[in-house]
């Protein structure tokens, strides 16, 4: 007796009512199966983003909640806002960048940042890493506390020079990490000093003392809790040149945040809360937040 072909082998296997796949089917079938894919993914990629933003509120938190021991610590109260610790090295760098307070050396700064504070100051000579890992020494170091796992722009405008509009590092997607260019993912929020002496720009850093003398009463209280102190530096970049009303703000249009969502921030305010929220960032305040002078 003859052998049966492979095909008809399989029919009478699975019952004579089978038959094969044609290939339309086949076709509708890739084509529905593709369609739920594209249904599910942009889900899935939401709900990776809101974890990351859970994420880093944890983080800032964790940052603000060492900020605070840091206060209590102080006999005056003073954050060293602009107060620079000796270079190991002599160097006296550029002061460009809110974040040698924390953070560390910039593991891969553009070659325009190379003298900057951010590329020179080892993580054992910034004030709150004494709290954060007191363990962390040298410039090769990195401190995860102050990565964000979305972290995808590090442009930022330096204080007293007008806004770029027109930068191709002004739209987010230039992916290099602020934590790569400047050490930290997170910005302390030093565009308030401005509001004791706006609209000049040319308050003098070395009389930092002076200026926190007068913030300090806004970091306890109600006003507390509207004090924005740390931000994601997306966030930061946003609000250069904010101002109370549109009318006045010389700020850059908003933009998607790092998480995926369209003017969706995490920031931590002076009395520890956090928030993931929307700011309209072209203004230094809203009806429960300022990065301005609290009123």
């Amino acid at each position: 007796m003859g052998r049966h072909p492979p095909s008809l082998r399989i029919a009478r296997a699975v019952g004579s009512d089978s038959r094969a796949f044609t290939l339309v089917e086949l076709l509708v079938s890739i084509s529905i199966i593709s369609i739920l894919i594209s249904v599910l993914l942009p889900a899935v990629g939401s709900a990776r983003e809101r974890a990351k933003a859970t994420f880093c509120l944890a983080q800032i938190r964790g940052i603000g909640q060492m900020t605070q021991m840091y206060l209590d610590d102080d006999d005056l109260g003073l954050v060293q806002w602009y107060t620079y610790p000796k270079h190991p090295a002599c160097v006296d760098p550029n002061r460009y960048t809110p974040w040698v307070f924390g953070g560390f050396a910039a593991p891969s700064p553009r070659v325009e940042d190379l003298l900057t504070d951010s590329s020179l100051y080892p993580a054992e000579v910034r004030p709150l890493n004494r709290l954060v890992d007191p363990t962390a020494e040298g410039m090769s170091v990195q401190i995860d506390l102050y990565k964000c796992p979305s972290d995808s722009s590090s442009y930022t405008p330096t204080i007293g020079q007008a806004a770029s509009f027109g930068s191709p590092l002004d739209d987010g997607t230039d992916l290099w990490p602020a934590w790569v260019a400047y050490g930290s993912s997170f910005s302390l929020n030093t565009r308030f000093m401005l509001g004791y002496n706006f609209p000049a720009f040319d308050f003098d850093l070395d009389d930092a003392d002076d200026y926190a003398l007068r913030i300090v009463p806004h970091m306890s209280g109600g006003k507390a809790s509207r004090f924005i102190m740390w931000a994601e530096q997306g966030f930061y970049s946003r609000t250069y040149q904010s101002a109370q009303t549109l009318d006045e703000s010389l700020a850059a249009p908003q933009r998607r945040g790092w998480h995926g969502q369209f003017s969706r921030w995490t920031v931590g305010y002076a009395d520890g809360h956090v928030e993931y929220d929307y700011f309209d960032t072209r203004l230094s305040g809203g009806p429960d937040w300022t990065i301005w002078q609290p009123e």
